[in-house]
């Protein structure tokens, strides 16, 4: 998910570093903390490149850092007077795969996955002074994250009102037709009618990637375009809604034709002035397993389920399924349950499950190269699925479908 314009202060470079002793987390938020043993990196999440930490499997980060005036002077006083209805968040991605972050001395939550995108409201922290402190304890599992893949760390300002995560399935799709689910999570500040506009449009568009124009305007309301007037309550508001496209272009595995790519955007505003905007790729295609075998959009595929790579481990970086659909490579994404976490109770595994699923669902599922999942319980590294029993191998196969029902599960134990 890629946010639209807007004003935001990349913390990049200036981060302290160094190895995570015993406990030391207790005190990495700590301003007083000595700082003369650490050594400066880049942006968190490759520590294993820096002079020293190559072996580690946990380290601990520290930055200190100061607003540019121009967003500062949005924030308002201490007393929590705030100038208009700016929010503020610390928005993460890529740090780690396993870690925790903390503002100014506040924990502010987990880092759990390291290519979701993670959003924590700081609007009161930042109105308490100029100076700041973001720390972050960071650990790997199994895998780490290659050297290309990019790291992010920024303060951003939003409205009232913010898209915290977005899932679009094409359930429907046809020369003639095609019909997309958006489901959206919007976290508001308050009760507020909000204006919800939302356009797929293809990628090579005049008018695609409209989000990230800062004034965001839309001329008229088209084909592949909607728009709806939600009430939003204060907290979190999920949302779900249609979008019909008449004629749209199809996209095709590689060698049965073109690869035609389109642009999701979605703008929630407030009073008239948008307030968030995000940004996704897709293409308009279906698939589904008959008799054994891989059709898309309904046209049975000459190599079958073997024309399939299985991406194996984890949720791949956004830029991977990107060049797999102007490729027209076909993929089938494992999903991976930490079967250390699960003792056998029927709640437990159901939990897991639905939230691997979902997590699963919301990083990919808009991309059509993606045309099957496969999720597979993991302990210690190591691959569980036909260990599974019957009831638990149902129970993970149902929590990916009704996360994502457009693409054929398939049973773990298949290659």
């Amino acid at each position: 998910m890629t946010a639209g314009s807007g004003d935001a202060q990349a913390l990049a470079g200036g981060w302290l570093v160094r190895a995570a002793g015993h406990g030391e987390w207790r005190t990495v938020a700590d301003r007083e903390l000595d700082e003369s043993g650490w050594q400066t990196t880049s942006t968190p999440g490759r520590w294993w490149l820096d002079a020293g930490l190559a072996d580690e499997s946990a380290v601990l980060y520290r930055r200190r850092f100061e607003l540019p005036a121009e967003l500062a002077a949005g924030l308002g006083s201490p007393d929590g007077n705030a100038v208009g209805d700016a929010r503020w968040w610390f928005v993460a991605s890529g740090l780690c795969e396993l870690g925790h972050l903390w503002l100014d001395g506040t924990y502010l939550g987990d880092l759990r996955g390291r290519h979701a995108e993670h959003a924590f409201e700081v609007s009161h922290l930042l109105r308490a002074g100029p100076e700041h402190l973001a720390a972050v304890e960071a650990s790997h599992g199994a895998v780490r994250v290659p050297q290309s893949e990019d790291a992010q760390a920024q303060i951003e300002r939003t409205g009232p009102a913010r898209i915290q995560r977005v899932r679009a399935l094409v359930i429907e799709a046809s020369p003639d037709r095609a019909v997309l689910r958006i489901a959206a999570t919007v976290d508001s500040a308050g009760t507020h009618r909000s204006e919800i506009t939302t356009t797929v449009l293809p990628a090579d568009h005049p008018d695609a990637g409209w989000s990230r124009d800062a004034t965001r305007q839309v001329a008229s309301l088209d084909d592949g375009m909607t728009l709806s007037e939600p009430v939003l309550a204060r907290g979190r508001n999920e949302l779900e809604w249609l979008v019909a496209l008449e004629r749209p272009s199809l996209w095709w595995p590689a060698g049965l034709g073109d690869q035609a790519l389109y642009c999701i955007d979605i703008d929630v505003a407030i009073d008239g002035r948008s307030s968030h905007a995000v940004r996704l790729p897709t293409g308009i295609r279906t698939v589904s397993v008959r008799r054994g075998g891989l059709a898309v959009n309904g046209e049975p595929h000459r190599d079958g389920l073997d024309a399939l790579r299985v991406i194996e481990h984890e949720l791949s970086h956004p830029g991977f399924y990107e060049s797999a659909n102007t490729d027209g490579r076909l993929l089938c994404q494992q999903v991976m349950l930490d079967a250390s976490v699960f003792t056998g109770a029927e709640r437990g595994l159901r939990a897991l499950a639905a939230q691997a699923a979902a997590a699963a669902a919301d990083h990919a599922a808009h991309h059509p190269s993606v045309a099957a999942w496969q999720p597979v319980p993991v302990a210690d590294g190591h691959r569980r699925g036909s260990g599974l029993s019957p009831w638990a191998r149902r129970t993970v196969r149902q929590a990916m479908h009704r996360a994502d029902p457009t693409r054929p599960v398939l049973p773990p134990d298949r290659r």
